[in-house]
């Protein structure tokens, strides 16, 4: 019997994939247009499969993409991120074109290339602005609809991280289409027994308690490393959400890019690549390549694989 396929479109390095791929899925391919996910990365961990560059998304009537059961992604979220919505007031947001957000772009190629399912991630804020009712995509300020779906019907959840055995709280929107079915995922799917194989912990300490000593470790200055030893939990280098030390007890804060680095609860130093990894869920088998900054983009602007190993579980069940 033929595999069930999934692609992706903005899909990062493959976060979601690789938790798709987890479920069974054959992994065809992935759009990225953003140059920090590198095809390097890509090769090192799909290399059986197609990594499609571009520095801006190529138009949609002439690109052939190969055929799937499934597209997901993770378009770019800047406009609306909490950081992007505090320069921006809500009046300026809506007078925005939405056609010009990749997260409508995205929908564009769901509706151009027709798969039996889409998942798309995002942050949280932006349902508050681009909102579906049934398969119509609205977008506050605008009277005619931005798109419709057709053929689609749509489900649209909040999902956090630490509740798929990753210490990160971490919340994202996922808008789950299906051509073939009503969506109805719910997070006590199957009761996430499947995870098992894939857990990483319900603290920061368990997650970070095995990693070799030997992994690549951030050089800092005499300076920094003084400021380091006398922070508090939850206190910041900085005094702003940057640097912050971690809770060994509890789960993370949200991980982003390298902008926004953790302090080691226990160290006076940032947390390591590969830690930054096991807080979003990635095996220590998953390689990451380029520089430092690129590499804490290609892992904090992910999905989170456990999330997206039950998502595309729940689908490939359906299908």
């Amino acid at each position: 019997m033929k595999a069930t396929s999934v692609g992706g479109y903005y899909g990062g390095i493959g976060g979601a994939l690789l938790g798709a791929r987890w479920a069974g899925y054959d992994v065809v391919y992935n759009y990225e247009p953003r140059a920090f996910f590198n095809l390097a990365t890509w090769n090192a961990n799909f290399p059986t499969s197609e990594y499609i560059e571009g520095g801006s998304p190529p138009p949609l009537d002439w690109v052939d993409f190969p055929e799937v059961d499934l597209v997901i992604g993770s378009p770019d979220c800047k406009q609306f991120s909490n950081l992007g919505t505090k320069r921006k007031d809500k009046k300026t947001l809506s007078s925005m074109d939405p056609n010009n957000f990749d997260y409508v772009d995205f929908l564009h190629f769901v509706a151009l290339s027709k798969p039996k399912c889409f998942i798309l991630e995002n942050v949280p804020n932006i349902l508050n602005y681009l909102k579906f009712k049934e398969n119509v995509l609205n977008y506050v300020g605008w009277e005619k609809p931005v798109l419709i779906l057709e053929d689609y019907t749509i489900q649209t959840i909040i999902l956090n991280a630490k509740d798929f055995g990753v210490p990160q709280s971490r919340k994202r929107a996922f808008v789950i289409g299906s051509k073939s079915f009503k969506p109805d995922y719910d997070t006590d799917y199957n009761e996430l027994s499947f995870l098992t194989d894939y857990y990483i912990g319900k603290t920061v300490s368990s997650a970070f308690e095995d990693i070799s000593p030997t992994q690549d470790l951030p050089n800092h200055s005499a300076k920094r490393i003084e400021g380091f030893k006398n922070l508090r939990v939850g206190e910041s280098y900085y005094d702003s959400q940057n640097n912050k030390r971690l809770d060994s007890n509890k789960v993370a804060g949200t991980v982003a890019s390298h902008c926004s680095r953790f302090v080691h609860p226990t160290e006076p130093r940032v947390i390591s690549k590969r830690e930054t990894a096991r807080l979003m869920g990635f095996p220590d088998n998953f390689k990451f390549i380029g520089r430092e900054s690129e590499i804490l983009d290609q892992i904090g602007k992910s999905i989170v694989p456990q999330v997206a190993f039950s998502i595309t579980s729940y689908l490939k069940n359906q299908l």
